[in-house]
């Protein structure tokens, strides 16, 4: 990611753009929803993601103190992954390549909701930040 970063300035006309997308350096929140109540259960632990996107965050400044890309526009959103159970929230977490969840949680999760009969849903959501840079020289 980083090399792709210094390099963007070369491969890019002056003027043109470029998108960097990725997510904040924050861990995934855990939430449950009974019935419409949201309680933060807990986060899924990123921070092995953490030295890659501050390395990226080093390599755009770089460019933007050598005066060769300026930031146009940049913004946080939120995805959501919305799972219906203690099972899919497992198997939602072997799908995440460095994040690790505790293994307590879904035990959290699952004496929290003991004889409940309402609507329940798990929810992770993890902040994004996207920002559009453009290409000041060749």
């Amino acid at each position: 990611m980083v090399h792709a970063l210094k390099e963007t300035h070369r491969v890019l006309r002056e003027g043109g753009s470029f998108i960097d997308l990725r997510p904040a350096t924050k861990n995934r929140l855990v939430e449950l929803d009974v019935s419409g109540t949201r309680f933060h259960i807990g986060e899924i632990d990123s921070s092995a993601t953490f030295a890659d996107h501050w390395a990226a965050d080093a390599a755009l400044e770089s460019l933007r103190d050598q005066g060769l890309i300026a930031p146009m526009h940049d913004a946080q959103f939120l995805v959501t992954t919305d799972l219906d159970s203690i099972e899919d929230l497992r198997a939602h977490a072997t799908t995440l390549r460095r994040s690790v969840m505790a293994e307590e949680l879904p035990d959290r999760i699952e004496s929290l909701i003991a004889g409940e009969d309402q609507d329940i849903l798990i929810r992770t959501r993890r902040e994004m930040v996207i920002t559009r840079y453009r290409c000041l020289k060749p």
